[in-house]
C-alpha cells in the first residue's frame, strides 16, 4: 500500500494510506502518533500563548446568522488559524497535501481547508453532534444534496496535548452512524444508550478524520487543559464566482 505523500514537517513516517482506507470504508480514522513531535511542540506553544493572552474566544454553535453561545453543548475556546506563525504554515501545508491526496483516492472534490486552535478549560467538553448535515435525496448517498448545505465534507482533528493521561478526561467519542428522525434528520438523542464504536485518547501527535455529514462525536469532559486543532475540508460552494464565507 503506497504512503501519503505530505511534507515531513507535518506527518511523521507511520502515517500511510490505510489512513484513507479506514476513511473510505468506516468514515472514520485515526492515526496515533501521526504528527512530527517538533511540530505538535510549536503549535501547542502558540496555543498556550493566545490563550495566555486573551486572545482566543468562546467557541459557538451553528453558522451564520444562527450561530450563538451555548455552553450546555460546548465549552471551549478557540482561535483562527491564518498562517501568521512558521508553524501554523507547515500545518496547513500538510493539510492541503492532504486534501489532495483524498481527493485522488476517495474523488471528494475538496477545494479548501479551515482550522482553529481549541483550548478546552478543565471543565471544557462538546456534546455529541455532527460537523455537517444534509437532507436525504433520492439518490442517497454520504456526498448528496445542495452544495451550500454540505460545505464541509472532511473533518479532521489534530491533538497538540503533552503527557496525556487517561484519568485527564477529554476522550473523542465516535459513532457510525446517526439515527434519523421521521422528517430524515439526524436525532442524537437516539443514540443515548448506544454505545459509540471508539474513543479515543487526545494524546499529542493524534490524527483522526471523519466524514462530516456522517459520524456523530463527542467531547468529552476535560479534567485538565486540553490542546486541539479541528479543521474542515471543504467543496467549493460558490455562487456566481463568489465564496461562500468559511465563517
Amino acid at each position: 500500500m503506497d504512503a501519503v505523500v505530505c511534507p515531513k514537517p507535518f506527518f511523521s513516517d507511520n502515517l500511510t494510506a490505510s489512513l484513507l482506507a479506514d476513511l473510505e470504508t468506516r468514515g472514520w480514522a485515526h492515526a496515533p502518533g501521526a504528527l512530527d513531535p517538533e511540530l505538535v511542540a510549536a503549535l501547542r506553544l502558540e496555543a498556550e500563548a493566545l490563550e495566555e493572552a486573551g486572545e482566543t474566544h468562546m467557541g459557538r454553535v451553528g453558522r451564520a446568522q444562527n450561530e450563538t453561545k451555548a455552553l450546555s453543548i460546548r465549552k471551549t475556546h478557540i482561535a483562527w488559524l491564518d498562517g501568521a506563525s512558521a508553524a501554523q504554515q507547515r500545518f496547513m501545508e500538510g493539510a492541503d497535501a492532504l486534501r489532495i491526496a483524498m481527493n485522488r483516492r476517495l474523488f471528494l472534490g475538496l477545494f479548501e481547508f479551515e482550522a482553529h486552535f481549541a483550548v478546552y478549560p478543565p471543565g471544557g467538553f462538546y456534546a455529541r453532534h455532527m460537523d455537517a448535515f444534509t437532507l436525504p435525496t433520492a439518490s442517497a448517498g454520504a456526498f448528496t444534496g445542495r452544495r451550500a448545505e454540505r460545505a464541509r465534507v472532511v473533518s479532521m482533528v489534530a491533538y497538540l496535548n503533552r503527557d496525556w493521561a487517561s484519568a485527564d478526561g477529554g476522550q473523542l467519542a465516535v459513532w457510525e452512524h446517526a439515527p434519523l428522525d421521521e422528517h430524515g434528520r439526524p436525532d442524537m438523542s437516539r443514540l443515548d444508550d448506544v454505545p459509540p464504536v471508539a474513543e479515543l485518547e487526545p494524546e499529542g501527535g493524534g490524527l483522526v478524520l471523519m466524514l462530516s455529514e456522517v459520524i456523530p462525536h463527542e467531547v468529552r469532559r476535560s479534567l485538565a487543559t486540553r490542546y486541539a486543532i479541528p479543521g474542515w475540508f471543504r467543496v467549493n460552494t460558490s455562487v456566481g464566482g463568489a465564496l461562500d464565507p468559511l465563517r
